[in-house]
């Protein structure tokens, strides 16, 4: 362009203004919401993908996670298991010289105690298996003390001796020894008698297995001499005594005529202990340890009787697993809609 503003000759003479660039085609609404939809399935998508991974290294943690916690629960119940067993055993060897007596006293305590929980599981109070335990506790406190003082023991030892001088025996005049002899007698004819009111089969079996119980126990007990027989076997009567006394008068507050029962089944317990305390002198230690342990087989019997007088009925605790106040609900509901219709078809038919 000339100074001046003239315009070149050329575009004067053609009479055209000059041309710019050339401008896109722009896109319509559809190409448009198509774009954009595209682009927000790829943002989507990317976002997916990145909360795939991203879950993927939380499920990775999440695995060790639990590996290591299932690991140190696992630990944790050993070293409870551990503790638990390891001072039943401490204590049995500090207190009595003998592993044997603890892990023994932890079976049979923990045996009670799983039978008083299954008491309050089935409903009954928590009273029961609590007297149960003071009863078990004042039994094992009476027979440490009695195993202990040897008082057993010492009488029969003293009634042994004047039995051996009334009646005139010597160590070879017999075949076998007087304790297998007494006890087997002794144990058959009270098997027999427990047996005898459900029939002759059980009679005669509880014969025969007093046979072999009474032999069996009068072989491990000893009384090679009759100075080592008489104390057992005057033990072993003594004890009958006692509990078939103590058996008949349980038996006899029960009724039903199993007063005969009850002696012959405590005589053959009273007969069994009898004759194991006429063969052993126990000191301190052992004696506390076998009252503990009678104490701790007392506890679930105790328990037993405790809860058997307050009631057992499981249905106090299982009972209320039942939703009964929604069936009765439901009950009324479906009477209540019963009458309706009733009454509805009723009206229907008059009209």
């Amino acid at each position: 362009m000339r100074p001046g503003g003239t315009p070149p000759s050329g575009a004067r003479a053609g009479g055209q203004r000059p041309q710019g660039p050339t401008q896109p085609d722009r896109p319509g609404v559809r190409e448009q919401f198509g774009r954009v939809r595209s682009a927000g399935r790829g943002l989507i998508g990317a976002h997916v993908d990145l909360a795939k991974a991203e879950f993927e290294v939380i499920a990775g943690e999440i695995k060790i996670i639990a590996a290591i916690g299932a690991v140190m629960v696992g630990l944790a119940l050993l070293l409870g298991m551990l503790l638990f067993v390891g001072s039943w055993l401490f204590v049995g060897e500090w207190l009595f010289g003998s592993m044997g007596w603890g892990l023994l006293h932890g079976t049979v305590l923990t045996s009670g105690l799983i039978a008083a929980l299954a008491f309050i599981l089935i409903g009954n109070s928590w009273r029961a298996p609590a007297v149960g335990f003071g009863l078990a506790a004042l039994v094992a406190i009476v027979l440490s003390l009695l195993f202990a003082s040897n008082i057993l023991r010492a009488g029969a030892v003293a009634l042994g001796d004047g039995a051996g001088r009334a009646i005139a025996l010597s160590d070879g005049s017999l075949p076998i020894r007087l304790t297998i002899i007494v006890l087997a007698v002794v144990l058959g004819l009270l098997g027999l008698l427990a047996g005898l009111r459900a029939g002759s089969g059980p009679a005669l079996a509880g014969l025969m297995a007093g046979l072999v119980g009474g032999a069996i126990l009068g072989f491990v007990l000893g009384g090679e001499t009759l100075a080592q027989a008489w104390p057992i076997v005057m033990a072993a009567l003594i004890g009958l005594v006692l509990m078939a006394i103590a058996g008949a008068a349980l038996g006899a507050r029960s009724g039903g005529g199993g007063a005969l029962q009850m002696a012959a089944a405590a005589g053959i317990a009273g007969v069994v202990l009898g004759a194991i305390l006429g063969a052993v002198t126990f000191d301190t230690k052992g004696a506390v340890a076998i009252g503990i342990t009678l104490g701790a087989v007392a506890w679930p019997v105790a328990s037993f009787l405790m809860a058997r007088r307050e009631g057992i009925s499981p249905m106090r605790r299982f009972g209320k697993l039942q939703p009964r106040e929604t069936m009765a609900a439901v009950k009324e509901t479906k009477a209540w809609l019963g009458q309706e219709w009733q009454r509805q078809r009723s009206k229907l038919s008059r009209g």
